[in-house]
């Protein structure tokens, strides 16, 4: 794809957010949603591989999907109260078709089962958009309208896919369905606490796509797809695989990297509120997610995978390309802030 193409296909994706962050009227916000979703379609199938379009397609019928619900609950609600306006209170069925339509575009439990398959289906750069960006847009709409929707329903949806995502992963060597199911769990920590607190899930949003943003891009300048890969990168590069192993287990949420802030910050609200059994369920799906990020470390650094010299030699001519000062300024600056953030911040805290 030319290069002004890609770009303006990217500069329409962030106008379609913006055109939902702002708006405070329904239909508007659905046309934002449709226009970032038509400019990213082009995008998830610029390779033009059968996998690929598969992915694009699929991703495709599943916003349309979704994008179709959230319509009918704002045609249901202005023919009611008679106003697009996303002030006036939601009736019960608009409530809950906005509920199910959020949890198709975040991939929520039990609307996820299209979130893996389409990442395997990409490569990390688009699956980057996918797991990150174009989240920003649906859960901006649930922090905003958190007391006008189904709070009960949108704990249920947050605590089954903490669970879904730590059970998903836990068979898997792809390294994408991993992120993907950890994507679903993460997902699940920070709507459950935009119920309680929007300055909490903005900040677990922020520090989720800092971190996400990090591991995509240092396994796509790795070309890192399965655990072989990441075993073998061990063998050519330790450095290499020491970056990758403390952004996943930050990722994970393991003390005291920066990822433990997002289960922190749901936590401390929950207990405040007295919520003791929601906050067990939650951390036993999180030490589910946290067992098959811990067996990725374990598997890349310690066990030695066995490989044919063949394979080893061309895994070793493919799989680098020169980078530019940019890319490892880039991906530095992120792997310091995604694994580092929090023992900083409470350094800084004892010294004021």
């Amino acid at each position: 794809m030319h290069r002004m193409i890609s770009i303006f296909l990217i500069l329409t994706i962030v106008s379609g957010t913006i055109i939902v962050v702002s708006s405070e009227n329904w239909f508007i916000i659905w046309v934002g949603l449709e226009i970032s979703t038509l400019a990213l379609v082009p995008l998830l199938c610029s390779e033009f591989s059968p996998r690929n379009v598969e992915a694009a397609i699929k991703y495709f019928l599943i916003q349309a999907l979704s994008a179709a619900i959230l319509l009918n609950g704002a045609l249901i609600q202005a023919w009611l109260v008679g106003s697009w306006s996303v002030l006036i209170p939601l009736n019960n069925i608009s409530s809950i078709l906005l509920t199910i339509a959020i949890a198709f575009k975040l991939g929520l439990s039990p609307c996820h089962f299209w979130f893996p398959d389409v990442l395997q289906g990409l490569p990390f750069l688009q699956g980057l958009i996918v797991a990150t960006w174009q989240k920003i847009a649906p859960l901006i709409i649930l922090f905003s309208f958190s007391q006008l929707i189904s709070s009960s329903l949108i704990i249920l949806l947050g605590l089954l896919s903490v669970l879904i995502g730590g059970w998903g992963g836990l068979n898997q060597t792809q390294i994408r369905k991993i992120l993907a199911f950890s994507s679903i769990g993460n997902m699940g920590w920070i709507v459950i606490t935009a119920v309680y607190s929007f300055n909490a899930a903005l900040s677990m949003l922020i520090i989720y796509l800092l971190i996400n943003t990090a591991i995509f891009l240092i396994l796509h300048f790795f070309n890192s797809f399965t655990l072989g890969h990441l075993n073998v990168l061990a063998q050519l590069s330790p450095i290499s695989i020491f970056l990758i192993i403390l952004t996943i287990l930050s990722l994970g949420g393991l003390p005291p990297l920066t990822g433990f802030m997002i289960k922190f910050f749901s936590l401390s609200f929950l207990v405040n509120n007295n919520f003791i059994i929601l906050s067990s369920l939650l951390i036993i799906g999180s030490l589910l997610s946290l067992f098959f990020y811990l067996r990725i470390s374990f598997n890349a650094s310690l066990i030695l995978f066995p490989h044919h010299i063949i394979s080893l030699t061309s895994w070793r001519n493919t799989a680098y390309s020169m980078p530019s000062n940019t890319t490892t300024w880039l991906i530095s600056s992120l792997f310091v802030l995604s694994t580092l953030t929090m023992p900083l911040t409470l350094y800084l805290y004892i010294i004021i």
